[in-house]
């Protein structure tokens, strides 16, 4: 019986000790003293089974009112020209807006006798709105601190709070003019520090604000590869091609991807594609004599890698592509070779063949010109091309290249 008497104090004494927790957390910001202290017994005090529902929603609110009385300690030092804590004025504005949130969340939960009453969300909403300015700006300032790990909080804590039953009248999402540029701040700072889910989740909004929408699409698709979903990765690059088809990231990829099922046709087509757009980019003619270099027609693949030079004289790559067309033609033709040496078509056959040699040793000498440190490229070429065309000197450099690897 003592005993039982003795639960039945100790359960009367916590409310009571709550409601001095909020007395006295009243008055320290009443006098604006050991706030931060405060707030964090407040929120202690919400945790412990014992506290009545609404106390915890008061303790919430309390604790928030607490993180605005030191953003208003620092916003006074900033009016005086004072020296202040911009960090701790930043992050007091996400401490409320975290607080009220959670005190909103818990007033629409049953309180001990099952019903929910919602009684704060217009003075929390009061409470909120002329802070939103400074919470983007928050987040900005991490932001252009290159600090993306900080800055994204900021971001995703404006964009989650419109959309949360305190701000629905507003509809934020539709009404905010700079909505669509924190979706793109975050999604950038999420990218930067490799959160790729968080990617995902601000891509569509990223994209209203039109700003570098290629580049959002091209983190879109990055993310969704990190991620191991090569469904929606490729679906990401085939709609970046689609919307944005003179940014050749997509359209390199793509064709990566093509040559790498062995689609060479369909990958010819998309390119076609491309150059009807535009005939002076120069990937688009490279990667058609990549692909037609696939297709082991020769003669179109030097026409493209032409094409592609004509354009950028340091393409690299479009003149390994002509070099080994022209390799590979000059082979062909020693194959089919007249072999007879009293006909006259052996010498024309020669002649031939000595000019596609010819023809190969410009680009790839190119290639080695552009590429000196890419030996593997350009030294067993050229060692075939000097052999065939009797250059000793040159032959004998590519020999010692050889045997020195």
């Amino acid at each position: 019986m003592k005993k039982l008497i003795i639960l039945l104090i100790l359960g009367l004494a916590m409310p009571a000790y709550s409601a001095n927790v909020l007395r006295q957390a009243k008055e320290a910001i009443k006098k604006k003293q050991n706030l931060e202290q405060t707030a964090k017994t407040l929120l202690e005090e919400a945790a412990k089974p014992a506290t009545t529902h609404s106390d915890r929603v008061e303790c919430y609110i309390l604790a928030a009112e607490c993180w605005k009385r030191v953003n208003e300690a620092e916003n006074l030092k900033l009016y005086l020209k004072q020296k202040y804590d911009t960090t701790k004025f930043f992050s007091s504005i996400r401490q409320m807006f975290t607080l009220l949130e959670h005190a909103d969340s818990l007033e629409m939960q049953p309180d001990e006798k099952g019903r929910v009453k919602i009684s704060n969300r217009r003075r929390i909403h009061d409470n909120l709105n002329p802070f939103r300015k400074n919470l983007f700006a928050g987040g900005n300032w991490h932001f252009r601190s290159t600090r993306m790990k900080d800055a994204l909080p900021f971001f995703e804590t404006y964009i989650d709070v419109a959309k949360t039953p305190i701000f629905a009248a507003d509809s934020l999402l539709k009404t905010d003019t700079i909505m669509p540029r924190v979706g793109y701040l975050a999604l950038h700072s999420a990218f930067m520090q490799q959160d790729y889910d968080a990617v995902i989740r601000h891509a569509p909004l990223a994209m209203r604000a039109g700003i570098r929408n290629h580049v959002v699409q091209e983190y879109l698709a990055k993310s969704w590869a990190a991620k191991g979903d090569s469904v929606h990765h490729l679906a990401a690059m085939w709609e970046g091609l689609h919307k944005f088809p003179l940014y050749t990231y997509f359209y390199s990829n793509l064709i990566d991807h093509l040559i790498s099922e062995r689609q060479y046709e369909r990958g010819l087509a998309v390119t076609d594609s491309m150059l009807a757009l535009s005939d002076t980019v120069p990937i688009f003619f490279y990667g058609k004599s990549l692909l037609l270099l696939k297709l082991h027609r020769e003669a179109e693949v030097i026409a493209a890698a032409d094409a592609c030079t004509a354009l950028d004289s340091t393409f690299a790559d479009a003149y390994y592509n002509k070099g080994i067309a022209s390799l590979n033609l000059a082979v062909e033709k020693t194959e089919s070779a007249c072999t007879d040496l009293t006909d006259p078509q052996c010498q024309r056959d020669r002649e031939e063949i000595k000019q596609l040699y010819l023809q190969a040793k410009q680009p790839m000498e190119r290639v080695r010109q552009l590429q000196p440190e890419n030996k593997e490229r350009w030294v067993a070429p050229l060692y075939r091309i000097y052999l065939n065309l009797n250059m000793g000197e040159e032959f004998d450099e590519m020999d010692r290249l050889l045997n020195a690897n």
